[in-house]
């Protein structure tokens, strides 16, 4: 065994020993690091993004929500789209209704809402807005829209509508304030017979 450890090199020995614990601490670094990729960027460009469509077909109060998610402060607004129809599939209402539209928000983000119909980005139509608290303290927003639409029976109609959020770039300097926060955005179609 002496003999066999007297032909050894040492000297390569000693630089297999560094060269090991070279690459073991750099595996640990590795693996301990965090990649991260940051969640702020900005976006310039505007799109609007299809969410949810209503069949108006009953005279009833119809809901659903849309989720906002991963939304960052930036100059332009994020768009999103929704309709009101008097028909699904082949099934048509048998009166004539009127409709008006109600949305509730959480409180989460510092937002800023419009409404425009179909493709006049210009004419906000949301009338009114208030502030409610529930048992659990939690804010919520009302947006109200005092336009009453109508749709008759005698044909399919379809009403486009586009939900305007803005979220200021004033809010850009404090990312983790807003980081992984949800709003939430629930739309209601009020659906009464014409009279």
């Amino acid at each position: 065994m002496k003999e066999l450890l007297s032909h050894f090199d040492k000297k390569l020995l000693l630089r297999l020993i560094v060269l090991s614990c070279l690459i073991i601490i750099t595996l640990i670094v590795i693996r301990n690091y965090k990649f991260t990729k940051s969640k702020y960027e900005t976006i310039t460009d505007v799109e609007v993004t299809p969410t949810i469509a209503f069949f108006v077909t009953d005279v009833k109060s119809y809901n659903d929500s849309i989720k906002l998610e991963e939304i960052v402060p930036r100059s332009n607004p994020y768009l999103y789209s929704f309709t009101v129809s008097n028909f699904k599939d082949n099934k048509r209402a048998n009166v004539d209704l009127t409709y008006s539209i109600e949305f509730i928000t959480t409180t989460n983000l510092p937002l800023n809402f419009k409404l425009y119909r179909e493709d006049d980005l210009e004419n906000d139509i949301t009338s009114s807005t208030s502030f409610t608290t529930d048992s659990n303290g939690m804010y919520y927003k009302h947006l109200f829209i005092d336009e009453v639409s109508s749709l008759k029976y005698s044909l399919d109609s379809t009403d486009t509508y586009i939900l305007s959020v803005e979220f200021p770039e004033i809010y850009k300097s404090n990312p983790d304030d807003y980081s992984g926060v949800v709003e939430l955005i629930e739309v209601y179609v009020h659906a009464e017979q014409e009279v």
